[in-house]
């Protein structure tokens, strides 16, 4: 008769008790950033942001077919949870309390349980650290399946094996993994109500996953490496480390540096950390600063981190106990909630009349009262606009709902393409108020 190992044991253990932990900590209400349009997408299902991000949004609706509104966040608890099993490694009692104390820590939670990207993104980079693939067909496909999750999943072949790739089979792997894409096509010609891009036809699919728009908007901060972005981005990478990963991050890395055939994966682990620079710097220096950035790097703190601690456990276990013991000590000081905007939103929201109409320029308001109407079923009557979407799919996902809104007027009729973006948005949105005058419009701006 089989008999499951004690380890197998000690491994279930612990990632239950850190999912609970995520769970328990983990996001409550309405987010603010981008975690309200995934939280729209997991209810009504479709496409996200550019550029798509497939296998966030399938992930996201299959978490509300299975727990509903808390949906996310179990999903993104047992992400963490599973991130953390990976890259401890070493099943001690020192290295569980220093994950669970490292969970607590307003750097780390802020990016592995916020409804976003990034705590996926962080697992399968586990992943490949833990396998470490050839630069072949396994390599290629967690290199698709990580540009499935965010564009900054390009960066994963660093940590595989360069020792005899295969080009070929690494394509092959890439675009099997790719593939998750054509979701994005399929979910617009089956109609899906949140579609940014409309993606059905070639020209708006490759729009969205170069993620065209963004770049019409952001392009001018975009490709140089600015001193506000690189400090903002230096900032985060401190608040990650104080006050309690940067011992041991150091630590780790003295011990890689000493240990035999340590020095590959130190290198690999400095690749990491200076390209996660280079893409916040050079291609989102939007979101320098935020919980956005330095994720990459959180997860090179993180290996580090455990390789220290490993290494005060060699040394004295009573040292790596302590090590574990002061990181839960201090997660438990710290801990902050992640933010929750319901009592803004609603209160901002509540002081509009019947039939009330909003151009809102302010993302955590725009996606929060996506969450309040499309997700949480409240002010049906209202209507949700945005001055910088006036696209198509966006007025027919505000027409599903209020179908008595009149959004027909386009660009051609209050002007043409030739016109500065801004003052078109002005154009429009005086069209769209002279065309519902049994509606009362607002803004934020």
């Amino acid at each position: 008769m089989r008999t499951e190992s004690p380890v197998s044991h000690i491994l279930i253990l612990f990632f239950t008790a850190l999912s609970i932990l995520g769970y328990a900590t983990g996001q409550t209400g309405i987010p603010v950033e981008d975690g309200g349009e995934f939280l729209t997408v997991a209810r009504l299902g479709g496409v996200s942001h550019p550029p798509g991000m497939p296998l966030l949004s399938l992930s996201a609706g299959v978490s509300w077919f299975l727990f509903g509104r808390e949906g996310l966040r179990i999903l993104f608890a047992v992400l963490a949870a599973a991130t953390l099993l990976l890259l401890h490694r070493r099943r001690t009692v020192p290295a569980a309390l220093f994950a669970a104390g490292a969970l607590l820590l307003p750097g780390v939670s802020g990016r592995l349980l916020m409804w976003d990207a990034y705590g996926p993104l962080i697992l399968v980079f586990a992943v490949a650290f833990l396998r470490s693939p050839p630069l072949s067909l396994e390599g290629g496909y967690l290199t698709g399946i990580a540009m499935a999750v965010h564009p900054q999943g390009i960066l994963l072949p660093i940590l595989c094996r360069w020792k005899e790739p295969s080009p070929l089979k690494f394509l092959g792997g890439f675009l099997l993994g790719l593939s998750l894409y054509l979701a994005l096509p399929l979910g617009s010609a089956a109609g899906t109500i949140v579609d940014w891009g409309s993606t059905g036809g070639l020209a708006n699919f490759l729009r969205q996953v170069s993620a065209g728009g963004y770049r019409e908007v952001y392009g001018g901060s975009m490709g140089s490496i600015s001193p506000d972005v690189l400090g903002r981005y230096l900032g985060s990478l401190w608040l990650i480390l104080r006050p309690v990963l940067i011992v041991p991050a150091l630590l780790g890395a003295i011990s890689l540096y000493r240990r035999r055939g340590g020095g590959t994966l130190l290198l690999k682990l400095s690749a990491l950390l200076l390209m996660d620079l280079l893409f916040v710097a050079l291609v989102n220096p939007m979101a320098a600063g935020t919980t956005q950035t330095a994720t990459i790097s959180l997860l090179v703190v993180i290996i580090l981190s455990f390789q220290g601690v490993r290494l005060l456990e060699k040394w004295k276990r009573t040292a790596g106990l302590a090590a574990g013991l002061a990181a839960v000590a201090a997660g438990v000081v710290l801990w902050q909630p992640l933010p929750d905007q319901t009592a803004l939103v609603h209160e901002y929201f509540s002081q509009a009349p019947p039939q009330a109409a909003f151009f809102l320029r302010n993302n955590d308001l725009l996606y929060g009262g996506w969450v309040m109407k499309y997700v949480d079923d409240r002010r049906p009557d209202i209507v949700l606009l945005s001055p910088g979407n006036f696209s198509g799919w966006f007025e027919d996902m505000a027409m599903f709902f209020n179908p008595d809104i009149d959004l027909s007027k386009g660009v051609l009729d209050v002007g043409d393409f030739s016109m500065p973006r801004e003052e078109l948005s002005i154009l429009l949105m005086n069209a769209t108020i002279e065309d519902n005058p049994h509606r009362r419009f607002f803004c934020d701006f």
